[in-house]
């Protein structure tokens, strides 16, 4: 199953924007991925539960999983639409002359995290991740 892979790449874009972003831990982190993937957020989680406990910035931490729809447009129409069944044809018009254009996004979105002070406390910081391209579980 390709859930694996895709877990380890997302603790490893985790481990990243923990340090480029200043936090010591996270509490959440929220990842995007399109319907194309065929991933089985139960699966993910689980994968996911198992590498983070290897990981001191991410034991305490949550996975959220967004599923982008697939979203296309119509050349003959010109409208958009986001099609639920593996039928790729415009659902407007029929036409199958179409340009998908959403649903194959994998990235991690969003991190909870948290910084520590200077006094040695513990401060909140939610960080948007800057790089759409995070996570690639092609080369893992």
């Amino acid at each position: 199953m390709h859930e694996g892979a895709i877990a380890a790449a997302i603790v490893q874009g985790a481990l990243e924007a923990l340090e480029r972003e200043g936090l010591s831990s996270a509490r959440s982190l929220t990842v995007l991925i399109g319907r194309l993937h065929s991933v089985v957020p139960d699966v993910l989680q689980d994968h996911y539960r198992l590498l983070k406990r290897e990981q001191p910035a991410l034991r305490r931490s949550r996975l959220l999983v967004e599923i982008a729809p697939v979203r296309i447009a119509c050349r003959a129409c010109l409208r958009e639409a986001v099609i639920e069944r593996p039928e790729f044809a415009c659902p407007a018009c029929g036409s199958t002359q179409i340009d998908v254009i959403g649903g194959r996004e994998m990235h991690l979105k969003e991190i909870l995290g948290v910084r520590p002070t200077a006094d040695g406390g513990r401060q909140k910081k939610k960080a948007k991740s800057n790089s759409k391209s995070q996570i690639n579980s092609s080369s893992k």
